[in-house]
């Protein structure tokens, strides 16, 4: 490694990726360091799934040739991979009712193999010249004359080690070290944390391969906090004709065991009979800190890019996007010395989240396991039957969930009154009792 490059990228997921190959297939020396050793290897629970929704964060994308193409900003990213497509995403209570959205022409989402994207990603990075880090924390980026200064960290030496580039990128995810250094980051509000534990499994007698799955309420865990979600997803070996396996989470607030609550689910909870054969093929987890968004990504020429600037998380499809815009902007500040504030502008307007009254709203369809099991159980059994077109969406999925209970209201207000007044404070609730309860 050396000690000055045009470019240093920190973080090698799918933003992190784009970036540095997209800078170095236009001719900037790139260095890109990630922690891991083994870039494209998964420990990290992450649900990957193609949202088909049109825009979404901006952006509309489409399976074209088995890759994934991005309509408006008119690219492709190599996927050499499979997809399950999912025609319907739906809510279940407890007791086994369900509030679900579909759209069987389209689907609602596909799954892919993050694994399989982030090999071809790195490979064409590595054809594209950029030198390759890894075992590598980056710790601290600061602005200097010309330039910045990134501090990066060995996992083998307790020792920093310093790096000098033109423009450095953080693109080191939703708990991003280098963005918490940052004067941008002062003004995030902090929400809380969760914790995420997930299985891969496989032999699993599941009734739903055609769905994403949300289980809302305290039923679904041991101790009644957290939610449990279900995906069918392809393992990275995946050949055309194998089965795909389940992808089952369990994401809880800090102090609440996501592994302990996955296993009971699993083994007591109300669906235990569809995993009594099942296999574990893969473990993974991670911790989520829920923060607002960055608005200004951009700190003298320092980029924050993807999940180090959002809410939450970007989808990965959206991770791709906004690295391919900040390495399309960096290349135009090097070039006439105004670029930035363009990846700055498309964030602020492509990101909902950046967007007033958006996470509440999120989190209000996220927050229904507040409300008790029995009375979700009366209320899913209204819509058992129904299907309301949609995708999964964080954005949009919660305006469905609440038009279709609403629209039973006037028939919970004449049989369960208490259970209605429930519903309607529900929608009242802050992003912080949500997070907090």
């Amino acid at each position: 490694m050396k000690d000055i490059y045009d470019i240093v990228v920190v973080g090698a997921g799918p933003a992190g990726l784009m970036v540095a190959k997209e800078m170095a297939a236009a001719g900037q020396d790139v260095l890109l360091v990630d922690i891991k050793k083994d870039i494209p290897l998964i420990n990290r629970s992450c649900c990957t799934m193609l949202i088909n929704e049109p825009n979404t964060h901006g952006e509309t994308v489409h399976i074209v040739d088995n890759n994934l193409h991005f309509e408006k900003t008119g690219f492709t990213v190599k996927y050499s991979g499979q997809f399950v497509k999912l025609v319907k995403s739906s809510r279940l209570s407890p007791g086994g009712y369900k509030l679900t959205m579909a759209n069987e022409k389209e689907g609602v989402a596909h799954p892919y193999t993050k694994e399989v994207i982030l090999r071809d990603l790195l490979q064409e990075a590595v054809q594209n010249g950029v030198d390759i880090l890894t075992e590598t924390a980056g710790i601290k980026a600061e602005n200097i004359n010309g330039g910045v200064k990134v501090y990066l960290r060995s996992s083998h030496s307790r020792f920093l080690k310093e790096v000098r580039c033109k423009i450095a990128f953080a693109a080191d995810g939703v708990n991003s070290q280098i963005t918490r250094g940052l004067k941008l980051a002062k003004q995030r509000k902090y929400f809380g944390s969760y914790r995420v534990a997930s299985y891969f499994l496989d032999e699993v007698d599941y009734p739903y391969w055609d769905s994403w799955i949300t289980c809302v309420g305290k039923g679904h865990t041991q101790l009644g906090r957290g939610q449990i979600y279900m995906v069918p997803k392809y393992l990275p070996n995946a050949k055309p004709g194998d089965k795909p396996i389940l992808d089952v989470f369990c994401g809880s607030p800090i102090g609440v065991p996501s592994k302990q609550s996955l296993d009971w689910c699993l083994q007591e909870g109300p669906f235990n009979e569809w995993f009594h054969n099942a296999k574990i093929v893969h473990k993974a987890a991670c911790v989520l800190n829920f923060y607002t968004c960055i608005m200004n990504p951009v700190e003298g020429n320092i980029v924050v890019v993807g999940d180090a600037a959002s809410f939450i998380e970007t989808y990965c499809q959206s991770a791709l996007v906004y690295g391919y815009r900040a390495a399309q902007a960096a290349l135009k500040q090097l070039d006439t010395g105004k670029g930035y504030e363009d990846y700055s502008t498309f964030w602020r307007e492509s990101f909902e989240y950046c967007w007033p009254g958006e996470i509440e709203k999120a989190l209000q369809g996220f927050g229904l396991h507040m409300i008790s099991d029995e009375e979700l159980d009366y209320i899913f059994s209204l819509t058992d039957k129904e299907e309301y077109f949609g995708y999964v969406s964080e954005n949009t999925a919660p305006r469905v969930m609440k038009e279709a209970i609403m629209s039973h209201i006037d028939q919970i207000k004449k049989e369960r009154p208490e259970t209605a007044k429930t519903i309607e404070k529900h929608w009242q609730s802050s992003a912080e009792d949500i997070v907090q309860a």
